[in-house]
């Protein structure tokens, strides 16, 4: 398999990073520690640390997974995003499923632009190694998540949607139920037993209040460890979208 080979990418803002990309299978021992510990910051784990850390561990070295961490000028890890990539074909469609299954920013650097247009990046590589074929970002969700997702590819699909194609509905249930065996209810859609992210219960804004309110309305146990799998479709659109809403975060930093 190509490697992807290390970026880094220096941000104008007051608050600068560096970002880096490293195939998972490669990570060292001292990387993941670093990264499995800033996200105990974020947390409440349903099981124990030793557990979570050897979950966590076996992800993010699984295959055809990258790592894109960012750190700032004295090299203190600030946040990461994980990509694992599952190339689908179902009723002679394909695609490439996008997973981001891990993504942990730390307060003050929350909202920079960087992170989203750092995984523009890696676009010519995914072509390279998978030729040109539909791509589908993936996530595990919960309502922040959710929000956040939602407005920065101007929509989300979810299986307990009735407006969600059959072609995509097929395709993400299948691919939750696969990664997620005996967690997945396949009755409600939804994936249980799984780690609360700490402040999902702040107070929402105005603005995003109604994506909540939607959100909570297919999953409205979330607090109690049920995840939601939505899928955002990455064509022409969600392309302008995603660079229209980072270019108004750069402005506004």
């Amino acid at each position: 398999m190509k490697k992807f080979k290390k970026k880094q990418v220096i941000a104008t803002t007051n608050k600068p990073l560096n970002s880096v990309v490293i195939e998972g299978v490669s990570a060292s021992e001292s990387i993941l520690k670093e990264m499995w510990r800033l996200r105990l910051d974020f947390l409440n784990l349903s099981i124990s640390e030793k557990d979570d850390w050897i979950i966590f561990r076996q992800n993010c070295r699984k295959r055809n997974t990258v790592l894109v961490n960012f750190y700032d000028q004295g090299g203190k890890l600030q946040g990461y995003y994980t990509f694992f990539f599952n190339p689908v074909k179902h009723a002679s469609r394909r695609a490439l499923l996008v997973h981001a299954k891990y993504y942990y920013v730390r307060p003050d650097y929350r909202g920079n632009y960087k992170f989203t247009f750092s995984s523009l990046k890696l676009i010519p590589g995914l072509i390279r190694r998978y030729g040109l074929r539909p791509i589908y970002l993936v996530a595990f969700s919960f309502p922040t998540s959710y929000v956040s997702l939602s407005r920065t590819f101007g929509s989300a699909m979810a299986a307990q949607e009735d407006s969600i194609p059959e072609w995509e509905k097929f395709v993400l249930e299948s691919y939750s139920s696969a990664e997620n065996g005996s967690n997945w209810d396949d009755e409600r859609k939804l994936i249980v037993n799984q780690n609360v992210p700490i402040g999902e219960d702040r107070p929402a804004s105005l603005s995003v209040r109604h994506l909540k309110e939607h959100y909570q309305a297919m999953n409205p146990q979330w607090n109690k460890g049920i995840s939601l799998p939505i899928m955002m479709k990455f064509d022409f659109a969600t392309l302008k979208n995603v660079i229209k809403t980072n270019v108004r975060r750069k402005i506004r930093r």
